[in-house]
């Protein structure tokens, strides 16, 4: 367990007045270990294949994923995927941590030995650090009397910071979806005494104490990195998908009465940016090959669904210019590897003279038909409750990436 934030008191942590978080490097680089590949067909004829690396800073990595429909063509999807960053800054204004390069050593050197009881029915990889499982869900269709049943195979690894427990996990689908996840347990990080925090959280002692323990309300901003390599680097490029109400006439209606219309709008990612997500637009990223059309005559690619339960901006004026936006493209770096604290020690020693942070790599380069990296923020509001006490039930944050034309019909019925 890292002690690096805060030393356990009482539900979680106590935070006293003049209390003093205890100062650490944060994670150092070194090169990935434990690469294991996870070869998988499913019943339904589809096929996963890639590889999963523990490093120190971002610990559970997949590289290399490769899907190959029913009876199809193996492609490559994702060169690397990667946790970049988890930014929890406290609504109190302090503390804000950032949980994978500067305020601990890691997810990789905190990763927790897992015992098979944890892996039931799976199977343990990298040191017990990680689990595989194939998991059998519901349907993966139906059709009046007709079925079938879904499956995938998962990964995840689960990483004690301060008294959070963070589970990495990904799940790759026998229909080519790939989806990260990552559970939120453990137990209250900061509890802090006074009525004065009252409103930065929820009370956690009885009400007839004098003295209110709140535990106080966090976000957790959780940066992903995903290099993508549809059919192989380079040639690839990014649009923006959107929904957008319309007054103009379609086919079926007049539309003239407001919200009656709307029309989907795809607006081309040219040079490197970051963007929002808007939910009245149900906003997505799609990457696309430029050269390779599946047998319908449409570009092959993948796209980024978030599953978004609300949206925020950090101190966008000061020290968090990267805090602002949900969704960054820029073109492949070798050396641009963490979204926030991109600097040695976090990254290799080699690099220098990068950009520090994934906003200052947004700088007017082309993305158009390049080796492309999104950077895709997920985010969590926590407000502490009773049921909070003592270990958290987990909490589940989620996006998909999914085939958009990587495909000319359903994978699992080609």
């Amino acid at each position: 367990m890292s002690w690096s934030r805060w030393f356990p008191v009482l539900l979680g942590v106590l935070l006293l007045p003049g209390f003093v978080q205890v100062a650490e490097a944060g994670c150092t680089y070194s090169a990935c270990t434990n690469t294991t590949a996870v070869d998988h067909t499913f019943s339904a004829g589809t096929r996963w294949t890639f590889n999963i690396q523990t490093c120190p800073c971002e610990g559970l990595v997949i590289s290399s994923a490769t899907f190959t429909p029913k009876g199809g063509t193996p492609r490559l999807v994702l060169n690397r995927g990667s946790i970049a960053e988890i930014h929890v800054p406290y609504l109190a204004g302090t503390p804000r941590f950032l949980d994978i390069s500067e305020s601990t050593s890691g997810l990789g050197p905190n990763a927790i030995p897992l015992t098979a009881a944890e892996c039931a029915g799976g199977t343990l990889l990298a040191g017990n650090r990680v689990c595989k499982n194939i998991e059998h869900h519901d349907y993966a269709w139906k059709y009046f009397n007709t079925h079938q049943h879904s499956e995938n195979v998962s990964v995840y690894m689960a990483s004690q910071l301060g008294e959070y427990t963070y589970v990495n996990l990904w799940e790759f689908h026998d229909t080519g979806v790939i989806e990260p996840r990552l559970g939120l347990t453990g137990r209250l990080q900061i509890v802090s005494p006074g009525a004065g925090y009252a409103p930065y959280g929820g009370r956690m002692n009885p009400q007839s104490e004098a003295t209110p323990l709140i535990g106080l309300s966090h976000m957790h901003n959780i940066y992903y990195r995903l290099d993508f390599d549809l059919a192989g680097a380079g040639n690839d490029a990014v649009e923006q998908l959107s929904f957008q109400p319309s007054n103009v006439a379609s086919p079926n209606a007049s539309c003239a009465t407001p919200g009656q219309c709307a029309v989907n709008v795809v607006t081309p990612i040219l040079t490197e940016a970051a963007q929002d997500f808007v939910p009245t637009a149900y906003t997505s990223w799609r990457v696309y090959d430029k050269l390779i059309n599946n047998s319908d005559g449409r570009k092959i690619g993948y796209e980024i669904v978030p599953d978004v339960h609300g949206v925020w901006s950090g101190m966008t004026a000061g020290s968090e210019p990267w805090s602002s936006h949900e969704m960054f493209v820029t073109r492949f770096a070798g050396c641009e590897s963490l979204a926030v604290g991109n600097v040695p020690p976090h990254i290799a020693p080699s690099c220098t003279s990068v950009p520090s942070h994934v906003s200052a790599m947004v700088n007017g380069q082309s993305v158009d038909g390049q080796d492309v990296v999104l950077w895709y923020v997920n985010r969590h509001l926590h407000k502490p409750r009773d049921e909070d006490q003592v270990n958290m039930p987990i909490e589940w944050m989620h996006f998909e990436i999914k085939p958009s034309s990587f495909h000319h019909k359903s994978p699992l019925e080609l």
